[in-house]
């Protein structure tokens, strides 16, 4: 029945969908969660919102003259702080003192070779590894629908110039593809890594979705649907695309999740999002020469890897017994 499948679907979803809708607000309100500096704050007479500066896009309306001049971790008496953040340490933060201090009260998954605090550093790696991941899927699937829709759709040579297209990036394996574009464009930020990860990926989402559409239009749905009348791009879209959703929507969470294995891998080899800005893969990378004394800067970034490698993987194994509606079905 498809309200009974429906509804195991979304079960089976939930866990996945809440962990990652999670990480995905974490890393959006990374400043507010895990900041030395606090979330507010009296200086003199004013209150001010230092942590909130540094939120992304919105950071410029609580900046003050107080959020940039006031150090707050030797802060005088005019001074107070009303509320801290749940993480009070700074993803950059040095502390030569406190140098791979293990698992404890004071820092909850202990610290790196620099001193700075983990926990901080893998809430802040969260933004580039979800930006990148999501990024570079959202781009693979838009440019991957729209050439292998225009090949399945039109033929001839559209089809030919695409499908051959395809077969180019295909002979190179995605990290090495991804790794030469990142190499070329230099390293400016997210960026070249989203735009790297998606031209190794938009191949599979093209030829997926032709060959999808080829074996539709030889249906006598199809030819019924013809029938109807209308164009052939808006009897795509009516009737094609909502056949395609639910396994496109497979595709998207495991693409999600290889793109935040081949982001790890550009930051781990030194070409990822640049320091002292963290990524999982570059905590990890720092990590190689301290697994002899603390294995805790190597397990919890691989830990989280896993944790959110597992959720895309379930979210997509659960997601493709959704039934698809339409004319075609």
């Amino acid at each position: 029945m498809p309200e009974v499948s429906a509804l195991r679907v979304r079960r089976g979803v939930g866990p996945a969908a809440w962990l990652l809708s999670a990480l995905l607000l974490a890393g959006v309100l990374a400043p507010v969660v895990a900041n030395d500096r606090p979330i507010l704050a009296r200086v003199g007479g004013r209150i001010v919102t230092p942590a909130l500066a540094d939120l992304p896009l919105l950071g410029g309306l609580f900046a003050s003259a107080e959020t940039r001049t006031v150090d707050w971790r030797s802060a005088g008496p005019e001074v107070r702080i009303l509320l801290a953040a749940p993480v009070p340490y700074s993803y950059r933060g040095i502390r030569l003192d406190e140098t791979l201090r293990p698992p404890g009260r004071r820092h909850l998954l202990g610290t790196d070779a620099l001193g700075r605090d983990l926990l901080a550093r893998l809430i802040h790696g969260t933004r580039p590894s979800l930006a990148v991941g999501f990024g570079a899927t959202a781009l693979a699937l838009f440019f991957g629908g729209l050439l292998g829709g225009t090949a399945g759709l039109r033929g001839g040579m559209a089809d030919l110039a695409v499908m051959r297209c395809a077969d180019v990036v295909a002979c190179f394996p995605p990290f090495v593809l991804a790794l030469a574009f990142v190499a070329a464009a230099g390293r400016g930020g997210i960026a070249p890594i989203v735009c790297a990860v998606a031209l190794s990926r938009w191949a599979a989402t093209a030829r997926y979705i032709r060959g999808e559409i080829l074996r539709h239009r030889g249906s006598d749905l199809w030819a019924a649907a013809r029938a109807t009348g209308g164009s052939i791009p808006g009897l795509a879209i009516r009737h094609l695309l909502p056949l395609l959703a639910p396994p496109l929507l497979v595709m998207a969470a495991f693409g999600v999740a290889y793109a935040i294995v081949l982001e790890s891998s550009l930051s781990f080899v030194g070409l990822g999002v640049e320091p002292p800005a963290p990524s999982w893969g570059t905590i990890l990378a720092e990590a190689r020469g301290t697994l002899d004394a603390a294995w805790w800067p190597v397990f919890f970034p691989s830990l989280a890897l896993l944790v959110v490698l597992g959720a895309l993987c379930l979210a997509a194994d659960r997601a493709s017994g959704e039934r698809p509606g339409g004319l075609l079905a």
